[in-house]
């Protein structure tokens, strides 16, 4: 009779029954506690909150909670909590419950979280509410995490929120990314979402790379060669397998003065493009700058192979090849 009251959220005749129950011992929170359902069926175990939660009985819990300050993590026989099977419309006893201290991690005997259970069904009132009451939005359980459950269910709209709140798109359980789940259950309409946010932050990089590419050219043309080199730098990180960028580097680095760093960058750009004629004279530069004529006037030859019209690497290879000889002639003396 006290579930059933507890489940008509039927508070007089609860309170009633409690009072029965403790039989004047002035404990009805332990009294209450200890009540378990047991018809050995899916509710064996329930507490009262359990019941209450269930239905809807939002009258029960509260004096349940509030008055006879039963623990709101109360656990059945698998481990699950009353909010586990609390209602979530309308102001149901879910949202009370987690505004009076549940835990919306807690996970039953199997390590599955509330979240995992609502997105593999795909209830996105729920999977809102938990994270808007601060629900960790990545647990892993053996199936995964909630991500890896509602893509593999096919559930559209439970993706897109977890995904919303930042879930890991990239989170390998077992082997299986939550993208690897939706190819399995053929869900389409998911793969197109998981795919499209993975492309998302290269889209954003590329943005990003060609802003500051554009900004150090206009830096450049201004000799501006410090900040045109930090944003260079700056889109290297997004972009490292730029061999342009490494150039243009090189160029600042050339003017002012730092034959080194030219160097160590038209080296990286040979190496990335080694047929790309400008690579060869940005080696050829820096070498001059080191005052390795030899080496300098190699690079150019370089180059001029790849591109025997090239007029800039032509003179550049005449001037090279003249303060070689100039070299030469001086240390013979």
């Amino acid at each position: 009779m006290v579930f059933n009251a507890a489940s008509n959220d039927n508070l007089f005749l609860f309170k009633a029954l409690v009072m029965m129950l403790d039989m004047g011992r002035g404990r009805p929170k332990e009294a209450i506690e200890e009540l378990r359902v047991e018809d050995n069926g899916e509710f064996e175990g329930f507490s009262a909150l359990h019941i209450a939660a269930s239905t809807g009985s939002l009258e029960v819990c509260r004096h349940l909670v509030e008055e006879l300050l039963i623990d709101v993590d109360l656990v059945d026989k698998e481990g699950r909590t009353p909010l586990f099977f609390a209602t979530y419309r309308d102001g149901g006893t879910a949202e009370y419950l987690l505004d009076h201290g549940a835990n919306p991690d807690k996970a039953d005997n199997n390590g599955f979280s509330l979240l995992h259970y609502a997105a593999e069904i795909g209830i996105c009132e729920m999977i809102e509410l938990l994270l808007a009451k601060g629900a960790y939005v990545d647990p892993v359980s053996a199936r995964g995490t909630p991500l890896h459950g509602a893509a593999r269910e096919g559930h559209y709209g439970a993706v897109k929120i977890l995904l919303d709140h930042n879930a890991d798109y990239n989170k390998m359980v077992n082997g299986v990314t939550p993208l690897m789940a939706a190819r399995d259950a053929n869900s389409t309409e998911c793969i197109k979402l998981l795919v499209k946010v993975q492309e998302e932050p290269m889209l954003k990089r590329e943005i990003v790379a060609s802003e500051l590419i554009s900004l150090g050219s206009i830096s450049l043309k201004k000799k501006d060669y410090v900040v045109a080199a930090k944003l260079y730098s700056q889109a290297m990180q997004l972009d490292p397998d730029d061999a342009v960028l490494f150039s243009d580097r090189s160029l600042c680095w050339l003017n002012m003065g730092n034959g080194r760093k030219a160097l160590l960058d038209a080296n990286k750009c040979r190496k990335m493009r080694p047929h790309w004629p400008k690579a060869c004279h940005r080696q050829g530069e820096a070498l001059m700058l080191l005052k390795d004529y030899e080496g300098a006037s190699e690079r150019f030859l370089d180059g001029l192979k790849l591109d025997p019209v090239d007029t800039d690497i032509e003179d550049a290879l005449r001037e090279a090849m003249k303060s070689l000889k100039t070299s030469r002639s001086t240390k013979a003396k």
